[in-house]
């Protein structure tokens, strides 16, 4: 049997609620692509909004929540500010998916075979 603890549960929830929340949004999401295929290092508002067809002031909403779920660091630039990965917290949010996944798939293995669709 897995045992868990309840407060780390708690607070394990809460961050990942945060996270999917910024991640269910398609336009953050093809912006999370399109950085992570290297096409581009760094991303502004302006670049945002053009690539993505959108207004500024909703580009500028879209990398407010990332950067709040800290998927993104922002780096002021000159009269621009940049956003870049936030690798020490994307390997945070790795950890976090794989424990909650990992109890999940604990659980499947625990399922009778003939209760599986495999």
């Amino acid at each position: 049997m897995l045992k868990v603890n309840p407060q780390r549960c708690s607070d394990l929830s809460e961050d990942l609620e945060e996270l999917f929340k910024a991640l269910g949004n398609i336009n953050r999401l093809l912006l999370i692509y399109r950085l992570a295929s290297g096409e581009m290092e760094k991303v502004s508002v302006t670049d945002m909004a053009r690539i993505m067809g959108l207004t500024q002031p909703a580009a500028s909403q879209h990398l407010k929540v990332l950067k709040t779920a800290k998927i993104l660091n922002a780096k002021k630039q000159g009269n621009y500010i940049y956003y870049t990965f936030n690798e020490q917290a994307l390997v945070e949010h790795k950890e976090k998916i794989d424990f909650l996944f990992g109890c999940l798939l604990l659980k499947c293995e625990k399922i009778e075979p003939r209760y599986r669709d495999d």
